[in-house]
C-alpha cells in the first residue's frame, strides 16, 4: 500500500506548467561588489533539481509496511513541502520543471548524480543535504555557475569565494553575533560571563566568535568561565560579577540537554544575582523551557531562523494544503521545504537566472522573512547566507519573541 503510494507520489520529474515568457538573454555582464555574474537570462521555462535524503533504496518494499521508518521522514517531509509549494507556483501561472532526486540512492547519490550529468542543465539546485554532500554540491555549483541552496544545514561546507552557494539555516557565528548585539543594545551595563566547556572544539570557536565579533564591542564587564564537569562552580561564578550590578550568562554548550542542566542549577540563583541566560540556538529542542515550574524568574534567550507560528494565515495556508493532500498535520521541515522553493523560484521568475545581484530582495517570503546577504573575508564574496534570525524568550514558562 505504501510502496504504491510512494512510486505514485515520489516521480523522478514533476512538470508544473503555466504561461510561457520569452527568452531574453543579455550580454553585458553584471558586476556586483566582490565578484562579476553573466548578465541575467530570462527563459520560457526554467529546471529546478531538489536533493532531499529519502532512502528509498534502504526499504524492503515487498514486507507490508504500516508506518514508513522514522529515518525516512525528515527528507520525505521535505519533499512534501516541495510539492506544496510546486502546486502554488502553477497555479499562479509559473512554468517549471522540478526534477526530486533521493541523495540517498544507491545509484544515484550526490557523487553519481554529478557525474552522470543531469544536474548541468539546472538553473536552480536547492538542497536538504548532508556536510560532505554540500561540499560536492556547492563545488559543482561553482563549476558550472549554477545556484545552489542549502536549505537546512547552517554548515558552509568550507567554501571559499563560491558566489553559487546560499545558506538558508544562519551559521552558529551569525547566531552568537545576534545574542552578542541584544546583550550590548538592551544591557549595556550588565556583567557578561560566558561559559563554556574547553574540551568542545565547536564551543570553544563559539566563545572566540563572540570575543572576536568585529560588529560589536566586547562588554567592559566581560569575562570567561570554564565548565570542568556537569557542575557549575557557583561560588566562583560569583566571583567573577560585580553584585550590584545585572549579569547576563552566555551559555555556550551546544548539547541541549547538558545545557538543560546547567540551566537548572543556575535558577536557584537568578533572583537573588538578577541572572538571565543566553543560550546557543540548539536550544530550540528543548520541551521543558515551557514548564511554569522550572526555571522560574530566570530569563532565558536563544536565537532561532524559523518561527511556524501556526495561527498566521501563511501557516495556515501550508497547513491546509498539506491536509488536504497528504493528511494529519506537517512538520516543520515540511515549511522549510515549501519557502525554499516558493522565493528562490519567484526570484527566478522575476529576475531570471543568475539572480545574484537581487539576491536580497526579500518580497518573496512567506514566512520567514529572509535576510540574504554576501558573507565577505579580505574583501572577496565567500558565500550568501540568511543573516535573519528571531530572539526567542522564555520566562515562567511563557514564550515570546521578537
Amino acid at each position: 500500500m505504501i510502496r504504491t503510494f510512494l512510486v505514485g507520489w515520489l516521480a523522478v520529474c514533476s512538470f508544473i506548467s503555466a504561461s510561457a515568457q520569452k527568452t531574453v538573454k543579455e550580454e553585458v555582464p553584471v558586476v556586483t561588489k566582490g565578484y562579476t555574474y553573466p548578465k541575467a537570462e530570462r527563459k520560457e521555462k526554467y529546471k529546478i533539481a531538489v536533493l532531499t535524503p529519502m532512502y528509498l533504496d534502504s526499504v524492503e518494499w515487498d514486507k507490508d509496511l504500516v508506518h514508513l521508518p522514522k529515518f525516512m521522514m525528515p527528507g520525505i517531509d521535505f519533499y512534501q513541502g516541495i510539492q506544496i509549494a510546486a502546486d502554488t507556483l502553477r497555479q499562479q501561472g509559473f512554468k517549471l520543471e522540478i526534477y526530486v532526486h533521493d541523495s540517498k540512492s544507491n545509484y544515484f547519490n550526490v557523487q553519481n548524480l554529478i557525474e552522470s550529468d543531469r544536474l548541468d542543465s539546472m538553473d536552480l539546485i536547492i538542497g536538504n543535504a548532508s556536510v560532505s554532500d554540500l561540499k560536492l554540491l556547492g563545488e559543482f555549483a561553482k563549476k558550472k555557475q549554477i545556484n545552489f541552496i542549502s536549505a537546512v544545514s547552517p554548515s558552509d561546507a568550507d567554501q571559499e569565494n563560491n558566489p553559487y552557494f546560499t545558506i538558508l539555516q544562519p551559521r552558529l557565528s551569525s547566531h552568537i553575533e545576534k545574542m552578542h548585539r541584544v546583550i550590548n543594545n538592551k544591557f549595556p551595563y550588565d556583567n557578561v560571563v560566558y561559559l563554556y566547556r574547553s574540551g568542545n572544539n565547536s564551543e570553544k570557536n563559539g566563545l572566540q566568535y563572540f570575543k572576536n565579533d568585529i560588529l560589536n564591542a566586547l562588554p567592559s564587564r566581560f569575562v570567561e568561565m570554564e565548565l570542568k564537569g556537569e557542575e557549575i562552580n557557583i561560588a566562583g561564578l560569583v566571583k567573577q560579577i560585580d553584585t550590584t550590578n545585572n549579569t547576563s550568562i552566555v551559555l555556550g554548550v551546544l548539547d541541549p540537554a547538558m545545557a538543560y542542566k546547567y540551566l537548572k542549577q543556575l535558577q536557584p540563583f537568578a533572583e537573588h544575582y538578577n541572572l538571565k541566560v543566553f543560550c546557543m540556538p540548539t536550544m530550540e529542542s528543548v520541551k521543558g523551557l515551557d514548564k511554569q515550574d522550572e526555571l522560574n524568574g530566570m530569563p532565558v534567550f536563544y536565537t532561532a531562523a524559523y518561527i511556524i507560528d501556526k495561527i498566521t494565515p501563511a501557516s495556515q495556508y501550508i497547513t491546509k494544503k498539506y491536509k488536504a493532500r497528504f493528511g494529519g498535520t506537517p512538520s516543520d521541515i515540511v515549511y522549510k521545504g515549501f519557502e525554499s522553493l516558493n522565493f528562490f523560484a519567484n526570484l527566478m521568475i522575476r529576475y531570471g537566472v543568475p539572480f545574484n545581484t537581487h539576491i536580497s530582495d526579500n518580497s518573496y517570503t512567506f514566512i520567514t522573512p529572509y535576510k540574504i546577504m554576501p558573507i565577505k573575508e579580505g574583501g572577496k564574496l565567500m558565500f550568501y547566507e540568511n543573516k535573519f534570525l528571531y530572539l526567542i524568550r522564555y520566562e515562567n514558562g511563557i514564550m515570546s519573541y521578537e
